[in-house]
Parts: C-alpha cells; structure tokens; sequence
C-alpha cells in the first residue's frame, strides 16, 4: 500500500538531500547530526571560556595563555538528533477515499528524512495501547518502519487527540500530525500543549476531494464511518454552499490556531502527489530544506 510507485530509487535520492528545519535541537539525547545549543567535543569551534581544574587540561587553548597570560579552553558545537513524534490518526474515517494511504505514505517520507539524518523517529498510532513506538535508527532501518505501517490498521471508531497528552516529551523535538481532523475537537488544547512541551509543530490536514468539493446531489443516506449513524437528507445547491462555506471555516480555524502557536499547518488531498507535498509543498513553506 505505502510503497506502490512511490519511494522509488529516484524519489529517495532526493529524499536524502533534504532535512526538516529544525528550530529547537534539544541538548540531551544521543549523537547526531543536528547542531544543538549544548556544548561538546565535536570538529566545530563554538566559542571559549575559562579554564577550570576540572576541565580536560587538552582543550587547552595555549595561543591564547601567550596572547592574555590566562587559561582559556576551546568550546565546540555538540552535534545531537531531533526527535520526530509522528502522529497519525488512524480512525475509521481515515480510510475513506485513500486518506489512510497519504497518512501512511507522508509518515514513511518523513520516516525516511529522518533517518538519513541519523535522526530519532517516534510513532504514535492515535488509536493505540503503544505510544513513542522505536524501531531503529538510521536508514538501514526504514524497512522496519514501513512493514509497521503497512500493517497498520483504520477501522477505531472511538478516535480520540487525548492519548498525545499522554505522550512522554523528553526535551524539545518535531511533532507531526497526520488526520483528516474530524474527531479533533480538542486541536486548540493538543497544539498548545505540545507547544509547552516546546515541539515544532507540523499539522497536515488531510482530505478527500469528495469531502473538498462533493458532487452529489437529490436523496441520499449519509452514514458516519466513525459512529454508524444514518442521517437521510435531500442535497440541494443550497446545502452544498453551507457545507462548503462550514469546511472552508473549519479549516481556517485549524490554520488560525496554528498560526497562533507557531504551528506549521499544510491541507493536502488524498490524492495529491506526493512528491509535489514534499518536494515543492513543504520546501515552499521552509519546513524542508
């Protein structure tokens, strides 16, 4: 399902050549390839300060003691991994009209961003007893992570956002949130608290071009994939113009809430490219350089 015509040889290539632009790099956890604001002993000069009798007596800077007659030691910039958490909401009316396949495949893209650049990567199923869910670091992993979504399965009806402030936030990282938004009454409260938790935040909203535009109309039965219910309803022109102008503010809502945390937001179609959401969606926004 994920890797149908998608993370072809090509398409990975580029891949490798692009990292999320990462604003908060924490200063705990392990190695990596990111610049942190810690302090450490990598290639790359940062900075000098006084020599302590604890300090290693090799950092030493001795240009320095003949220049000013006092100890200085050289500071370096400690190299260290982002975490991404990447939520997916995989509720029922996730799998309508292949919004599921975009999720997943947008989960493996960025699965894979990560791990070539010997980042952390966390999944969170929404709909799940698991959570940080760790498979392997680096891009020899990347088949562990896309045999786990492959096999990931859309068919919760009770679909809640609480579980993410069940997440254990270790320091600052990228939060990524893949769904459709339709059980997502609480965003405001979930953005802001992973705002406290000091994430950068990216939400895709995800729909259907039946959902964006549908073409319907006379007696139908609509049925909520998420609770079964069954609502009979006559579709005129008139109803459709307030479905789209509620859809219209729905979203603008969602992108408002984001613009006033600091979140990135981004609405997709399921059945948009996806090279074009990375390759040119996301470098655009300057999420992916």
């Amino acid at each position: 399902m994920i890797r149908d015509e998608i993370f072809t040889t090509d398409f990975m290539n580029k891949l490798e050549k692009l990292s999320v632009n990462v604003k908060n790099i924490s200063k705990y956890g392990a190695a990596g390839s990111r610049k942190s604001n810690a302090k450490g002993m990598s290639v790359e000069f940062s900075d000098y300060r006084k020599y302590n009798p604890s300090d290693d007596y090799r950092r030493i800077d001795w240009n320095a003691y003949g220049k000013f007659r006092k100890l200085y030691v050289k500071l370096f910039m400690e190299e260290k991994e982002a975490v991404y958490r990447i939520f997916i909401d995989n509720s029922k009316s996730m799998s309508f009209s292949d919004k599921n396949v975009m999720a997943l495949r947008l989960s493996a893209a960025f699965s894979y961003l990560a791990l070539c650049n010997l980042d952390k990567v966390l999944l969170n199923p929404i709909n799940a007893h698991e959570n940080n869910i760790f498979l392997g670091q680096g891009k020899n992993f990347f088949m562990k992570y896309i045999n786990y979504l492959d096999n990931m399965s859309f068919n919760d009806y009770n679909s809640s956002f609480d579980k993410i402030k069940r997440v254990n936030f270790n320091g600052s990282g990228i939060s990524i949130i893949l769904s459709d938004l339709f059980t997502a009454d609480n965003i405001e409260d979930i953005i802001k608290y992973l705002a406290y938790n000091n994430q950068q935040i990216l939400i895709i909203h995800i729909l259907s071009p039946e959902e964006i535009n549908p073409l319907i109309n006379g007696r139908i039965k609509l049925v909520d994939s998420e609770t079964g219910q069954e609502n009979n309803l006559m579709i005129t022109p008139g109803l459709l113009r307030k479905y789209r102008n509620r859809l219209e503010k729905f979203c603008d809502n969602i992108s408002n809430l984001c613009n006033k945390y600091g979140a990135y937001y981004l609405n997709v179609k399921s059945t948009d490219p996806i090279e074009k959401i990375i390759l040119e969606d996301l470098i655009d926004s300057f999420i992916l350089l």
